[in-house]
């Protein structure tokens, strides 16, 4: 018990010593040799990009110095899409198939391709006569699917193609020929 009595007389015996002790100020010099003596702590490489990415920044830039930027990213956008469409979409085929139509029809001024892949209109689908072949030539791109058709002569008379493999009634007194148009292979009559 005397211990511990002891002990608190010291205790107070220092408070009083620090209260009644002089007041100093310390060295101009203190602050940098405490600093200086200090070593710089590294952060990881992770810990400063969290800090880079949540730590408030302050940027100031001008439109001009932005146009580099905004183009690079139009160029790979275009270019990423580009590339996505060509490595994910796989060619089933579905595009348009270059097809060469002919007519025998020699003593014609004029003759037309009509079907359902012209909404049955001669506009854009003339013919010309090839001397050498001695018949009308038409080459046009077809979608894929089944199309049927006809020749317009001299803008009045339909005729059905003779070469044409497939054939069905039209429902006004002439017949249709058909062709079947797979968008894989190209196809000639």
């Amino acid at each position: 018990m005397k211990n511990i009595h002891q002990k608190k007389l010291s205790d107070e015996t220092i408070a009083q010593r620090i209260r009644s002790a002089s007041e100093s100020r310390p060295p101009a010099d203190f602050v940098s040799r405490v600093m200086d003596g200090l070593e710089p702590k590294k952060l990881s490489f992770w810990t400063r990009v969290r800090l880079w990415l949540t730590e408030p920044r302050s940027m100031t830039f001008t439109p001009v110095r932005l146009i580099p930027v905004v183009a690079t990213v139009a160029v790979l956008l275009v270019v990423g899409i580009s590339q996505f469409d060509m490595l994910y979409m796989p060619d089933n085929g579905n595009h348009p198939v270059r097809f060469v139509f002919r007519s025998d029809a020699v003593p014609a001024s004029n003759v037309a391709v009509i079907g359902s892949f012209n909404n049955w209109q001669a506009t854009g689908a003339m013919m010309q006569y090839d001397r050498s072949a001695g018949a009308w030539v038409l080459e046009m791109p077809l979608p894929p699917g089944n199309h049927e058709y006809m020749f317009l002569i001299d803008g009045e008379k339909f005729v059905e193609d003779p070469y044409a493999p497939l054939g069905r009634d039209d429902g006004f007194g002439n017949r249709n020929s058909i062709i079947i148009v797979d968008g894989a292979y190209e196809q000639a009559l």
